[in-house]
């Protein structure tokens, strides 16, 4: 065996030896042993689960008296917390010398309003002057750059697009998780994912792997989006939202939106009369008043809501489109008219579109003849008879 001894220096040597990994030995307890180390970390855990328990409800107490205190429900003062406390976690609170040094310059009233130049013309000039500050200046320029930052109103802002990138990127991993797992193992998910509050415009997310996709429509007779808009009533107004079906919240939106463009219709063309016709667009509606509809979205077709949408996220948009006249009636200029009439002729005959008419009768041209009385009340009742209200002269005026 050879042993190696390694020398620091010459005054202060020391003989260093390689040590071999120690083994503990091994030690029988007793089953009374086992019994009370058990039962210590039983306890151990106990405790440990109890002081989470006994923190959780510090913290809904905490919640509810700051809901209370601020007029602010208790799920709108959890949602703060929870997001405010991961933009928080995220925070860099330490200061940096650079930033500092770059503050300290740019006090100078000659390098205010200059935009993203100033960073450029800070390096080109000062960069020299950055490099040759000693310890204690560049300690002092800290110092003055802390307390200056102290004196500034900071708050964490949690927008609603935060919230909505943060709900798609969770739901994305989920996703991907569940695939993963069901590469893995074989397993099949169904996901739905719904808002619970009115301040959050999320659309209901339906996920469901490979070999279940169909399973609710074919099997269950349960349509998706019926079961997440249902849904979402429950979780936003419990028992009542619940209680009215899709297809009733989906026929009001309906109405309220061909209300909304038929009101509009008769208000641009001054026609108390006039109706939304969908077959016949171009020809009743466009041709006849020259007025259009603008703003009209793209992930809806044109056409009859009945026969277009079924989903009540997107006639919701619809209707907010409308009432906030992003989608409205525009008057057609002569010249636009001239324009579209000859662009609709030639999608016309190029088949683009086709040109919806009635459709005539089987025996058009041909007479048609009455049919033929069976019993007596037919033979009666078969011609109608009028009255003859002409004055007659009686026999006595003879």
């Amino acid at each position: 065996m050879v042993s190696q001894a390694f020398y620091t220096s010459k005054k202060n040597s020391r003989r260093v030896r390689m040590q071999h990994p120690r083994t503990r030995p091994k030690v029988t307890m007793s089953k009374e042993a086992r019994a009370m180390l058990t039962a210590g970390r039983r306890a151990k855990s106990c405790n440990f689960k109890t002081a989470l328990n006994e923190a959780w409800d510090q913290f809904n107490d905490m919640t509810k008296t700051i809901a209370a205190a601020h007029h602010k429900s208790v799920r709108y003062v959890q949602n703060e917390l929870y997001a405010g406390h991961g933009t928080l976690r995220s925070r860099r609170n330490k200061p940096n010398m650079w930033n500092a040094f770059c503050w300290k310059k740019n006090q100078g009233n000659d390098n205010h309003n200059q935009g993203r130049d100033t960073l450029a013309q800070l390096v080109r000039e000062h960069k020299d002057e950055y490099l040759a500050l000693s310890k204690e200046e560049q300690d002092t320029i800290l110092k003055e750059y802390v307390d200056w930052t102290k004196t500034k109103t900071t708050g964490t802002r949690i927008s609603t697009k935060s919230k909505i990138v943060d709900i798609t990127q969770t739901l994305k991993a989920v996703e991907n998780e569940l695939n993963s797992l069901r590469c893995r193992t074989g397993t099949e998910t169904i996901l739905y994912t719904t808002r619970g509050s009115t301040d959050l415009p999320l659309r209901a997310i339906v996920f469901s792997t490979e070999g279940v996709q169909n399973f609710m429509r074919s099997v269950m007779n349960i349509d998706n989006q019926h079961l997440v808009s249902k849904m979402e009533g429950f979780a936003i107004q419990g028992m009542k939202g619940a209680a009215k079906n899709h297809q009733e919240r989906v026929s009001e939106v309906r109405a309220a939106i061909r209300d909304v463009i038929n009101g509009g219709l008769r208000t641009i063309t001054g026609n108390p009369r006039a109706n939304m016709q969908w077959t016949h667009y171009f020809r009743n509606i466009v041709q006849r008043y020259q007025v259009m509809i603008v703003g009209w979205p793209d992930n809806i077709p044109f056409g009859n809501l009945s026969k277009v949408s079924s989903s009540l996220s997107e006639l919701e948009r619809l209707f907010d489109m409308w009432d906030k006249h992003v989608t409205c009636w525009k008057t057609v200029t002569d010249e636009e008219f001239a324009k579209m009439y000859e662009e609709r002729n030639e999608e016309l005959e190029s088949g683009q579109i086709e040109d919806i008419r009635r459709r005539t009768r089987s025996d058009k041209g041909k007479k048609r003849k009455r049919p033929a009385a069976t019993n007596d009340k037919d033979k009666n009742t078969a011609r109608k008879k009028y009255k003859n209200n002409s004055p007659t002269l009686s026999s006595s005026a003879v």
